[in-house]
């Protein structure tokens, strides 16, 4: 009752992008719009799979060439996503974590990527930054550690965590 949890896939833009413009154009702006309505009332945790790679220690191959051209980090996607992080959302992983690199939560199966750690970060707990540490309200609910939880993979993806004081 003190927050919002709103829990999504996101459509995957397509091994031909076919879905790109959906996806940066009307998704992620209907959600952004959604997330902004609720938290009016209070304070929003968005999280799963958000098939976006925010920043390049997300990605395990950054600079190969075609990274710019794959669903999941194309510059469109990568510039959505930050435009929801800069409308009072923080990203709790990278709020705790800053800049580690080599913290996965996807790795292609038909490649065998796993035991290798080549691998996307495309799970998320998105939040409020009403939620975080230093802008928390006393007394009310905070986030305390976001994780990837390498241990615990389904098939391609790893289970992730967000610890909250409440």
């Amino acid at each position: 009752e003190d927050f919002y949890v709103v829990g999504t896939y996101v459509p995957n833009s397509g091994d031909k992008l076919q879905r790109l413009d959906f996806r940066v154009k009307v998704w992620d702006k209907k959600l952004l719009a959604y997330l902004q309505e609720l938290e009016k009332k209070k304070p929003v945790i968005w999280c799963g799979d958000l098939n976006v790679a925010s920043l390049d220690s997300d990605i395990w191959n950054c600079g190969a060439k075609h990274i710019a051209k794959s669903a999941g980090t194309t510059p469109q996607e990568r510039e959505s996503f930050a435009e929801i992080l800069n409308s009072g959302f923080v990203d709790a992983f990278r709020h705790f974590h800053g800049e580690a690199s080599g913290w996965f939560s996807y790795w292609s199966v038909r490649a065998m990527n796993r035991p290798y750690n080549r691998g996307l970060r495309l799970d998320y707990f998105v939040a409020s930054e009403s939620l975080t540490p230093q802008k928390a309200p006393k007394g009310k609910v905070e986030m305390l550690d976001s994780e990837i939880l390498v241990d615990y993979v389904a098939i391609d993806h790893a289970a992730i965590s967000l610890t909250l004081k409440l």
